[in-house]
């Protein structure tokens, strides 16, 4: 049940907040936790799109999985390199295009043991179009990992040498006045063949495949009889050796590999109980429900009341549950900054949250506190524009926007938290990626643009509606964009807010023509920001595809030249540039407040913070201590 003290600081806000009787004028509000010791009280400001890790793509989702769920590795709580988590160790073989994962024996938290396959399944079902993925491109760097998720053929039987410089060819040819192909790619593993990806647009490729198998399956070339199918699971370059032992084959090599291995995509899902759920008639999308939900991580899920919020306990079965000293977690969902921001000055959290943030008119007001913390976040915000919706299907009127947008101002007098304005995707410096630095603000070139993309004067532009997900921030930067199109081009524009849920579904939908989004870098490598535009990103909200741009990545990330493989990466983002399928504002700083007495938190560069390092300074129960207690972070847990 929520605390009473928690429903009264809701409805009455900042000036009952204000009277705290536990205060200390070095923070911002109580200094006295108001639970027990080994509880916290923590905001994750909006419900979650999915608590499935395969299905999950937000940060609202993400910071409660984080918590649910372990995989292979976890990332240390400072500076995110991966450690041991599920897998105790691995070796890398074949030019780094293997990995061999050595699995710690643990369970899921209904007894039943969790296994390499487990692993496996749970990789594959990501691939699986039903599963309706986002992050299914994600797991293109596994062994035809692409072919499946997109329903290749597989063709067997060729009679020709399959890695000639003409089989390729040779195998297109095949598919004259049968249906249109993609592209051509041979394959080793598990068998050797090619893989056909077919052309055309996504709802006529059924009936191609349809049409390729009727013509070519069974076919005899040469005295050779050719097999074709659609690309399946047991292609996919992942397998379990035994129990305890997980095999990933890559493409090619991958440098940060490891570090996905940190990531919500990969992380396994109980198939034990989505087997189960559907042999007794309930529909396995409600597996993550409190009352069937299974997990391997830190916490339990116990309770969750819509819209209100979630109620974690720790998880007895949990490999290192010794370690954990936050037996209970409650998690509210509070998307308003300013009520957040007095809630925690009454004590009601302890911490304001990864999704939270501090309302930009009090920014300077609490930087002197004791209790604030900022520090850098490889995060950008941006806007998604819809480049296939009137009037944003024209690239010169997308060009202009962006270049009358003064970020300089935005990040000054609206965000007012030291961010660093930018009009370009990927962060410069990330892994030695050197930046365009595109102008962040030009309001003559836009001007030009303006009647380069038709226009005389913005007047002339069609009706124009930018949405928002609710937050006093998103607002107060949405209108200033409105301002600032309004000034340098006349160009009218809309504004309106929607709730999380909603807002997510139209983005889904592409029913918008401009929406507000931010992106967490998922590792540290330029290509987690560019690899967003691909075609078959699941997270591409922009309807804008290349078939140029999606070869640049490949080429990179099969480049076993560093220094050229980053040269790539640049001339795609500069493709971007000049497309302007997303309209970037600038890249975030982390400010938060949290409690002196919440130990175990540490900056980090994705605001990533398990609940299992957290632990509670027992001394502020009864006033304000003299000296802080020491709070080391762990160690980098070794292989064992």
């Amino acid at each position: 049940m929520l605390p009473g003290r928690l429903r009264y600081g809701v409805f009455l806000l900042a000036f009952v907040a204000a009277c705290s009787p536990h205060g200390h004028e070095d923070y911002f509000g109580t200094v006295r936790p108001a639970h027990p010791p080994d509880e916290i009280w923590l905001n994750n400001s909006s419900e979650p799109e999915y608590l499935d890790p395969g299905k999950l793509s937000d940060s609202a989702g993400s910071s409660i999985v984080w918590n649910l769920f372990s995989g292979l590795a976890q990332p240390h709580p400072v500076d995110l390199q991966p450690m041991p988590d599920i897998a105790r160790r691995w070796e890398v073989s074949d030019g780094g295009t293997r990995f061999t994962f050595h699995l710690r024996p643990s369970q899921w938290s209904d007894g039943v043991e969790l296994t390499a396959e487990d692993f496996a399944w749970s990789w594959r079902r990501v691939l699986d179009p039903a599963t309706g993925s986002k992050y299914s491109s994600m797991l293109y760097v596994l062994k035809n990992g692409a072919a499946v998720s997109q329903r290749a053929l597989f063709i067997r039987g060729l009679p020709w040498e399959l890695h000639a410089d003409d089989t390729p060819a040779r195998v297109a040819d095949l598919f004259d006045e049968i249906a249109p192909i993609d592209r051509v790619q041979m394959t080793d593993w598990p068998e050797p063949g090619a893989l056909v990806f077919l052309g055309g647009e996504d709802e006529q490729r059924p009936e191609f495949r349809d049409r390729a198998i009727d013509a070519l399956d069974g076919h005899s070339i040469g005295g050779s009889r050719l097999a074709v199918r659609v690309a399946d699971e047991s292609l996919v370059g992942v397998r379990a050796l035994d129990d305890l032992t997980l095999e990933a084959r890559l493409e090619g090599p991958v440098p940060y590999f490891i570090n996905l291995m940190t990531f919500y995509t990969f992380l396994p899902v109980p198939r034990h109980l989505l087997e189960r759920l559907e042999k007794e008639g309930v529909n396995p999308e409600l597996w993550t429900k409190p009352e069937h939900i299974i997990t391997n991580g830190p916490y339990l899920l116990k309770d969750h009341h819509f819209r209100y919020f979630y109620y974690f306990e720790k998880n007895p079965l949990y490999w290192e549950e010794e370690k954990i000293r936050i037996a209970r977690v409650r998690l509210f969902l509070v998307e308003s900054y300013n009520t957040t921001l007095n809630l925690y000055r009454a004590g009601e959290l302890d911490w304001i949250g990864r999704n939270s943030s501090l309302p930009s008119e009090f920014m300077s007001y609490l930087e002197p506190f004791e209790d604030f913390q900022r520090y850098p976040y490889g995060s950008v915000y941006f806007y998604w524009i819809n480049t296939q919706a009137p009037p944003m299907d024209n690239p010169k009127l997308r060009r202009a926007l962006s270049m009358a947008v003064d970020r300089q101002s935005i990040v000054d007098n609206v965000a007012q938290a030291d961010q660093t304005p930018t009009a370009d995707l990927v962060p410069p410096g990330l892994a030695g990626y050197e930046g365009l630095a595109t102008p962040i603000f030009d309001p003559e070139g836009a001007r030009a643009m303006l009647r380069e993309a038709g226009y005389e004067n913005g007047s002339d532009v069609p009706a124009i509606t930018l949405i928002y997900n609710t937050s006093e921030g998103h607002r107060q930067i949405a209108e200033a964009l409105q301002q600032m199109w309004k000034e340098h081009l006349g160009v009218e524009v809309t504004i309106e807010n929607q709730e999380w849920k909603v807002y997510l579904k139209n983005q889904q939908m592409m029913n918008f023509q401009i929406a507000r989004m931010g992106w967490i870098m998922d590792y540290a490598d330029p290509y987690t920001y560019l690899e967003l535009l691909s075609a078959h990103n699941g997270n591409n909200h922009s309807l804008w595809s290349s078939r140029e741009y999606d070869d640049l990545l490949l080429s990179a990330n099969t480049n076993p030249d560093p220094a050229k493989r980053l040269a790539l990466f640049r001339e795609a983002e500069e493709m971007l540039r000049d497309a302007t399928p997303l309209l970037p504002i600038y890249i975030y700083t982390k400010s938060t407040v949290l409690k002196p007495y919440l130990k175990g938190y540490w900056g980090n560069y994705q605001d990533k913070h398990a609940w299992k390092w957290f632990w509670i300074d027992e001394r502020w129960y009864e006033g304000v201590p003299e000296e802080p207690l020491p709070d080391p972070p762990p160690a980098h847990y070794p292989f064992t």
